[in-house]
């Protein structure tokens, strides 16, 4: 639990611009509280967790499922590349797993993963990717598409070229209007 409360209270920080001290005082905890949470010092129960994030204007809901949100991939990715061995291929593998989860998932509870805005990754391209994806899923079955999806530093001014071989007619519209160059043949794992 200690590891699902530290990715929930991190992306909801983060997603709401918030520091550490700045979520501490709005949920009134000591400043190490979230510290604490956030490396898994500590395990908050759900009723501390509930308040740390309703501090940071979220709600703890469960969805039936085991694939997790496009936040909580993209909280992976910005762990992954800060991290002592900071691998691009794992980060890109996310991306992957990410499209193969949400091709797999219904209509509705691909809308339900693709909902809560996340935070940025730290790097332009991944944050330009999950937009991409994350349109790109949603749109071929005429799904509500996030807001968040539309903020134009989710867009690159030069394409990423992240397929080797790739023809810009093989790429999603989706993803090439957000300066991503991955192939569809690219999008699921083999």
């Amino acid at each position: 639990m200690a590891q699902i409360a530290a990715q929930l209270v991190r992306t909801a920080r983060r997603s709401s611009g918030l520091s550490q001290r700045d979520l501490a005082e709005r949920a009134k905890v000591f400043g190490s509280a979230v510290a604490d949470v956030e490396r898994c010092a500590h395990d908050p129960g759900s009723a501390a967790l509930e308040r740390l994030l309703g501090a940071a204007g979220y709600r703890l809901c469960a969805l039936p499922t085991s694939s997790s949100p496009v936040a909580a991939w993209a909280d992976f990715i910005y762990r992954e590349l800060r991290s002592k061995r900071a691998s691009q291929k794992v980060a890109f593998r996310a991306l992957i797993g990410l499209s193969d989860e949400l091709s797999a998932a219904t209509k509705p509870l691909r809308v339900a993963l693709c909902v809560t805005e996340p935070a940025p990754c730290g790097d332009e391209r991944y944050d330009a990717a999950l937009a991409g994806l994350v349109e790109h899923h949603l749109a071929k079955d005429g799904l509500p598409i996030p807001e968040w999806v539309d903020q134009p530093w989710r867009t690159l001014a030069e394409p990423w070229k992240a397929s080797v071989y790739t023809d810009l007619s093989e790429v999603p519209e989706a993803l090439a209007d957000h300066g991503v160059w991955l192939a569809e043949a690219d999008l699921a794992s083999v």
